[in-house]
């Protein structure tokens, strides 16, 4: 039988074993990170088609697709028209321009006009997006009061 004879010279617990393998850590964190930055900067490329999110009954909206940002300045900006509708939820209440309290059945959902619904900012998005989904037109258009609606609602109506 032979015997081996093993030398411990080169398996010593010196601080150079700690260093390779902090080292090792480093590059790996880093191969991690540049795989991770990769794979979010390629996820946004692909497309989805829109039959495949209303075929899908667990998506609960379909997102528009992404339009460049607009500056204040800009003509593109939306602008209200007369056949425009405005209908405005505060407190629990629908209310059309005329600040009378209306049912979600008096609002007119035709081709040509839209329907602005504005909201109080500090609606939580839950209860925004339920009172979006009782609005059944595709033509909708959201914006948030400004302090001087709602200075006006509260007056007429009382405060929240």
């Amino acid at each position: 039988m032979a015997q081996f004879q093993t030398s411990n010279a080169h398996h010593s617990v010196t601080g150079d074993n700690a260093m390779t393998e902090i080292a090792l850590a480093l590059a790996m964190g880093f191969f991690a990170i540049m795989i991770l930055t990769l794979v979010s900067m390629g996820a946004g490329t692909a497309e989805v088609s829109q039959a495949k999110h209303e075929s899908n009954p667990f998506v609960a909206a379909a997102l528009a697709p992404a339009k460049p940002d607009q500056s204040e300045n800009s003509s593109a900006i939306s602008t209200v028209q007369q056949k425009d509708q405005l209908v405005i939820y505060y407190q629990g209440e629908f209310i059309d321009a005329e600040m009378r309290p209306i049912m979600i059945t008096q609002i007119s959902f035709d081709e040509q006009s839209r329907v602005i619904l504005a909201l109080d900012p500090e609606l939580p998005m839950a209860e925004a997006m339920n009172i979006r989904s009782k609005i059944p037109t595709e033509k909708l258009v959201i914006s948030a009061l400004d302090q001087r609606w709602l200075t006006r609602l509260s007056a007429e109506f009382g405060q929240k």
